[in-house]
């Protein structure tokens, strides 16, 4: 059907044509997931005749402050009540926060500054007790090392401005531990060539398993 609108109802014989326009939404990276083996190459293609791209709203920049307008205005209105203000660190705050939830939640944020701050000026204590910063999972909250130098320091400052007791030894100890931990499950377990695909030395690599306690046989690394 999707490749030339014809089908078939169940039971009969007889060939029918569909006008229909067929419109398909997904969160993921479709080629990305076709190479993976996750989706059927046939079926992206007949889908992927034009492609809209809708960015998530961390990278809409200044949509973020036109939504909160928006949506503080029409809940102020609708509940008889004077719109709050953000001040300059509020603001900057909801200007870095990543909003991992997007529009829907800007928009419960605001219902929420509406509720208990009517006619107020709120300030950056008050609106970081409204954000989500343990939303998503441990890797994902991490700056996005891999990434040019900017991306890499944007990642890092919204992490700063949300997350709670940041510890910086901490965070660079998972990510230092991930990506041993991957080039040991990409090599079988090779010490040596997990210590080349890492770029450090073969004593080093070891040294640093030994640190997080995961070495459990070492003949089986050593080969």
């Amino acid at each position: 059907m999707l490749e030339n609108g014809e089908y078939q109802r169940v039971g009969e014989t007889q060939s029918r044509h569909s006008q229909a326009r067929v419109i398909a939404a997904t969160n993921r990276d479709l080629r990305h997931e076709v190479k993976a083996g996750r989706f059927r190459a046939d079926l992206y293609h007949r889908l992927s005749v034009f492609t809209v791209s809708v960015p998530p709203l961390r990278d809409l920049g200044e949509d973020k402050v036109q939504l909160l307008s928006h949506f503080a205005e029409f809940y102020a209105a609708q509940s008889d009540a004077v719109r709050f203000t953000l001040d300059s660190r509020a603001a900057q705050l909801w200007m870095d926060y990543a909003f991992p939830g997007n529009v829907r939640e800007l928009r419960n944020i605001v219902i929420r500054l509406t509720t208990k701050y009517a006619g107020q000026s709120i300030n950056r204590e008050q609106l970081l007790a409204e954000l989500d910063p343990e939303e998503g999972t441990e890797q994902s909250r991490e700056p996005m090392l891999g990434l040019d130098h900017r991306s890499t320091v944007e990642a890092a400052k919204r992490q700063l401005l949300t997350a709670r007791n940041f510890r910086l030894d901490e965070t660079m100890g998972r990510i230092e531990r991930g990506y041993v931990e991957a080039a040991l499950a990409v090599t079988g377990g090779n010490l040596s060539q997990a210590a080349k695909l890492l770029g450090v030395h073969r004593t080093t690599l070891y040294s640093r398993m030994q640190s997080y306690g995961t070495l459990t046989d070492r003949n089986a690394l050593d080969q």
